[in-house]
């Protein structure tokens, strides 16, 4: 009897293993082929590849950002004459599209442009739990702070019962009352989960500054302005609060640092893209970048007996060593370096179709024909005229709210006219 339930025993014991053996393999054969993920986005270099083979779901939201920062671009210029439509290939990577293997103003933009949304993407879905990589910025401990939140709430909390029991009625404040209640409106306490920024940046570098491995001024260029679009949304997080307290007295506010909405970040982008700096391509392959700066010109008419500016007595016993400065300038000068664009070939006029360079030209696109604009007729139809175009659709109107809870609306049939260049 002992022999059979030992073996009975064992017999058990090995049904087990063979069931959570094959439960584990079905959970394998289950999950998604992760070099068919990362094979159905073509463009992507080797090191992309491998990249994407060790972290394939932040590789998939950095693709997110890719797309997003598409729109983004075809939003900020969906009225100039290049509109970023080369960039929404079917490979969802628009630096597969020709143009961004050129030096224009437009192209330091679509590469800004895109690290900024592989960085606000990856940051976000940390924050979301989507990533098993990353989670919630670290930098901030709440662990920590989560008895000294406790203890400062419960102080609070008498405070405010004792100040109301002071009182004769509640809708009555008294001064001290009102200050109480404005000491607590301006407290706040970090607790919320804040995007994780830092892996934001890590990742998108090492997604994107991989593909630049060149000394040449291009890849130089564009290593400059990814981190410019990295920096959009770095130096742009909000902090986002949310209260807590009956009856919305905010005893206390969870606090947290969101990265900024994407449109803040598009409009950062195409100020810079206004400023954009154009480089000297004269030292191509020998050396870093040279900026080409424009001194600004001296007044003709300038007094000659104005008195010269006082200069401060550190600069005057300095010596002649003071003046030395290296060729990026000041570090005020640096700063703004750092944020704003390169780029070093001059654009063409995107007027006319070109397969090689990838530009679709502005045959067919709509204008207006009473703005004086880059959206006008005149500018964006190049000089060939437009023709004017009757379009019917259907839209809602006439819309009522129901109680409750739903709208009812009628399908009414708009008739417009609208610009075409030819």
């Amino acid at each position: 009897m002992r022999r059979s339930w030992r073996w009975e025993a064992g017999g058990v014991r090995t049904l087990v293993g063979l069931g959570l053996l094959l439960a584990a393999l079905q959970r394998v054969q289950s999950l998604p082929d992760v070099r068919a993920t990362c094979r159905t986005v073509p463009g992507l270099t080797r090191d992309q590849l491998e990249l994407c083979y060790r972290a394939s779901d932040v590789t998939a939201a950095a693709i997110e950002g890719l797309e997003l920062g598409v729109r983004e671009c075809q939003y900020q210029f969906q009225w100039h004459r290049w509109n970023c439509s080369s960039l929404s290939t079917r490979s969802r990577n628009p630096h597969t599209s020709s143009m961004l293997k050129r030096g224009y103003r437009e192209s330091a933009f679509a590469y800004a442009v895109a690290s900024a949304g592989v960085t606000h993407s990856v940051a976000r879905a940390c924050a979301q739990g989507r990533l098993i990589s990353c989670g919630c910025d670290p930098s901030i401990n709440r662990k920590g702070m989560s008895k000294s939140l406790r203890e400062s709430l419960e102080k609070e909390k008498l405070r405010f019962l004792d100040a109301i029991a002071e009182t004769n009625s509640v809708f009555d404040e008294s001064d001290s009352l009102r200050k109480l209640r404005a000491k607590q409106a301006s407290r706040w306490k970090w607790g919320g989960c804040s995007h994780n920024m830092a892996f934001g940046v890590e990742f998108s570098e090492l997604f994107l500054d991989s593909r630049e491995k060149g000394t040449d001024i291009q890849s130089q260029i564009n290593l400059h302005n990814n981190r410019a679009g990295r920096r959009a949304v770095s130096n742009n997080m909000q902090v986002r609060c949310k209260c807590h307290g009956m009856s919305g007295s905010c005893q206390l506010k969870t606090c947290w640092k969101s990265a900024p909405d994407f449109r803040v970040v598009g409009r950062v982008l195409k100020q810079q893209y206004r400023r954009a700096i154009l480089v000297d391509q004269s030292n191509l392959g020998n050396g870093p970048p040279m900026i080409v700066y424009r001194k600004p010109k001296k007044r003709k008419h300038a007094r000659q007996n104005r008195r010269p500016p006082r200069r401060p007595r550190e600069k005057q016993n300095a010596g002649p060593q003071a003046g030395n400065r290296p060729l990026g300038g000041p570090p005020a000068t640096n700063r703004k370096l750092e944020n704003a664009l390169f780029y070093y070939q001059r654009s063409p006029n995107f007027c006319e179709r070109d397969q090689i360079s990838d530009i679709p030209g502005t045959i067919g696109r709509r204008c207006n024909r009473t703005s004086s604009g880059s959206e006008g007729c005149a500018s964006m139809c190049c000089g060939r005229g437009y023709n004017l175009i009757r379009e019917k659709r259907i839209d809602r109107c006439n819309c009522k709210f129901h109680w409750c809870c739903f709208v009812e609306c009628d399908d009414c049939e708009i008739e417009e006219w609208i610009s075409v260049c030819n």
